[in-house]
């Protein structure tokens, strides 16, 4: 047989020692490269990082189970290259190499996935492919398993192709399930993404990841693309008509993340001031609402692009309140907004920038009226509260100044007819 003739060629050949002899050299090379890496290089890259823990943590974890394959495989590279200028035959380098390769492999999945069975479950299907490829015999055993086929309507399915869409099926959930994890793990450490944005971009990922998931299996399996262009033309039409208002939340959503108009925290006035409290969740289809007497409103993400909403929070927590104080006529005015003045600019939330401001609006029937601007610093403790205090204040100043605040006066004229 071609396997026995093979191995005897191999054993009987008198270069055979002589790649033993340099591929011990080549991994004793390596050993001393791995061990003068790990006690004297890797301290030191540690050492310099803020974090010097993770760093540790991520290179034993993750750096360190890899990296004497990944030494071992260069060291047997050069020692290839250079076994080459003086011998023809290099069967056992070559072989070492394909071996070293598809053990780095593994234990990379290994250590990535947390979990022994997917690696096992790879390296079932990859050992007897890479020995058949050794003794030069793959294609024909590749060409032996298609045609072990059977068909179901126009699909053909043969044995070559289930293996090769088991090994597909485990490389690609294995590589899904840790870009997922990964990206998600480092987005939720990362303090400076907020809550709402972290929740949106998460089923982002998820949407992309599992998409382009079940493309490749489709293409494994043979599945025609064009078909699968009919389907999403026709699923965008349902989308369309059925789904618009689902397709068109959503897609607001997404505007609402990249624009970071409205987030966590923020209070939100909308519908005219009748809906007036504070974003409590961000959602893909609705954001939810917390107003003051206690309502939890979800509110369609559409309402936010479409209709005018205000943003106290926007970009600063600031807010400006005003408030309307009418004074009798034959009143001091110039005390009166002395008065009025002094009442803001006393209030332990007033700001001193801007400026307090009042001004003399109307003269009317029997009252003359002002108005009052002044600036909070932090709308989130309340502006009703705020103005309240105020209001209090200025109430009870110009009544131990004298200074009347006028009540509706009508005059009533009795005729006697008779």
């Amino acid at each position: 047989m071609k396997i026995i003739d093979s191995i005897e060629k191999t054993i009987t050949s008198p270069s055979l020692y002589w790649q033993s002899l340099s591929l011990a050299l080549c991994f004793i090379a390596s050993y001393f490269f791995y061990s003068l890496i790990k006690e004297n290089i890797i301290p030191k890259i540690t050492s310099f990082s803020n974090n010097s823990n993770e760093v540790t943590r991520v290179f034993r974890r993750y750096f360190l189970p890899i990296l004497f394959p990944i030494i071992s495989i260069c060291f047997i590279v050069i020692g290839f290259v250079i076994y080459k200028q003086f011998f023809r035959e290099a069967i056992l380098f070559s072989t070492t190499i394909k071996l070293i390769a598809l053990f780095l492999f593994l234990r990379f999945i290994r250590v990535s996935a947390n979990s022994t069975f997917i690696a096992n479950a790879v390296g079932l299907f990859l050992m007897p492919a890479l020995i058949l490829d050794i003794f030069d015999i793959l294609d024909p055993a590749i060409n032996y398993l298609d045609e072990l086929s059977f068909k179901i309507g126009k699909v053909r399915i043969s044995i070559y192709l289930i293996i090769k869409a088991i090994i597909v099926l485990i490389i690609v959930f294995w590589l899904s399930s840790l870009i997922s994890r990964k990206s998600k793990s480092y987005i939720d450490s990362n303090k400076s993404i907020k809550s709402s944005t972290k929740s949106i971009i998460s089923k982002f990922i998820d949407i992309l990841v599992y998409s382009i998931v079940a493309l490749i299996i489709l293409k494994t399996f043979g599945f025609d693309m064009t078909t699968l262009a009919v389907i999403g033309g026709a699923v965008g039409v349902g989308i369309g008509f059925g789904l618009q208002k689902i397709a068109s939340n959503f897609i607001s959503g997404i505007i609402l993340l990249f624009e970071k108009s409205v987030e966590v925290g923020d209070i939100v006035e909308l519908d005219n001031g009748s809906i007036y409290g504070t974003v409590k969740h961000f959602g893909g289809r609705y954001t939810l609402v917390e107003c003051t007497d206690g309502r939890e409103l979800m509110i369609p993400n559409e309402e936010f692009i479409i209709n005018k909403v205000t943003n106290w929070t926007y970009s600063n927590n600031r807010a400006r309140i005003e408030i309307k104080v009418s004074v009798a006529y034959g009143s001091d005015l110039e005390k009166a907004k002395a008065i009025i003045s002094s009442c803001a600019k006393g209030y332990f939330r007033c700001m001193t920038y801007p400026e307090v401001e009042c001004y003399i609006t109307d003269f009317a029937e029997s009252e003359i009226k002002f108005i009052l601007y002044f600036w909070i610093n932090d709308i989130t403790e309340g502006r009703s509260n705020a103005k309240s205090d105020v209001m209090n204040l200025i109430y009870k100043k110009l009544e131990e100044n004298n200074i009347k605040i006028p009540l509706p006066q009508r005059e009533l004229k009795i005729t006697n007819n008779s």
